[in-house]
């Protein structure tokens, strides 16, 4: 009895007894580490050392002069636009090609991996309502309070551009594309998930110093595995994850600007209009 022509074994193609053709990898893989990546890690640390020092050292009143002049919110703006303009710049000569193949990842299923982008941000805010609500009431962090200080101050322009175009690619880049996407070729993806969720979610409580309620890191958590696992499950598609992170600060963003200064401010509580509105904000990453 001869085989099928062209089938190894003698059995044709999708019969049972012959092993399914392998699913074909993405044609957008992250590759490996080189000397580009190292460069924007070293400059990332650089800044991040430099900013927590001048924040530190104005706290501490080490800096001379007249510290009436520096303003912690104002001028804190101005060192962050700088940092993430010197890094957008960086990420770009570094990463733009993986960044624009990664698209191709909405060539098949495009309407419905569309409408996940605002539906991922929109199960962040149920899980993270439910989780909230069983532990305890909406906490404000520190970086979410600085952020919507940063809006009373910054201007509207500057600070959309910072928040929901210069972080989540510079954001996505280190936490998904390089702890994922390149570390995965040596050591298992979801190792390399629970790092970069933990390293995503303690990123934003650096300047506290240690002093944060862990019920302040729930909607950290929430969007950092929202994003990781999509970034996975999308083939560690680069882009998607940043489209997902755009659009989870710019939902973010425009409640700030555009439903918080409606709200009452009879509402109890301290920064009353953005405690209503606590569990859609705390998503800011």
């Amino acid at each position: 009895m001869h085989g099928h022509p062209g089938a190894p074994g003698g059995v044709p193609a999708g019969w049972p007894g012959r092993r399914p053709a392998a699913r074909p990898a993405p044609d957008w893989t992250p590759g490996r580490f080189h000397w580009g990546d190292a460069v924007v890690v070293l400059v990332y640390v650089a800044l991040m050392v430099l900013g927590l020092g001048l924040w530190l050292a104005v706290s501490l009143g080490l800096v001379p002069g007249d510290l009436e002049a520096f303003d912690l919110v104002r001028d804190g703006f101005t060192v962050n636009i700088v940092s993430y303009a010197i890094l957008v710049v960086l990420v770009l000569a570094v990463a733009w090609r993986p960044l624009v193949t990664s698209l191709r990842v909405f060539r098949t299923g495009t309407w419905w991996k569309l409408l996940l982008l605002p539906a991922t941000w929109l199960a962040c805010i149920v899980v993270n309502v439910i989780v909230l609500s069983l532990i305890g009431e909406a906490q404000t962090s520190a970086n979410q309070a600085a952020l919507e200080e940063m809006t009373t101050q910054a201007p509207p322009v500057l600070m959309i551009l910072m928040t929901v175009v210069a972080a989540p690619l510079v954001e996505e880049y280190l936490f998904r594309h390089l702890l994922i996407g390149k570390l995965s070729r040596w050591i298992n993806v979801w190792v390399c998930a629970v790092v970069s969720v933990l390293a995503f979610t303690l990123l934003h409580f650096l300047g506290t110093g240690g002093d944060f309620r862990l019920v302040e890191t729930v909607p950290y958590l929430t969007l950092a595995v929202a994003i990781t696992v999509s970034y996975i499950l999308m083939g560690r598609s680069f882009g998607y994850a940043v489209l997902l992170h755009m659009v989870n600060n710019g939902i973010a963003i425009a409640m700030l600007y555009l439903v918080a200064p409606l709200l009452p401010d009879t509402l109890p509580g301290p920064t009353a209009p953005t405690t209503a509105l606590a569990p859609l904000l705390a998503l800011l990453g």
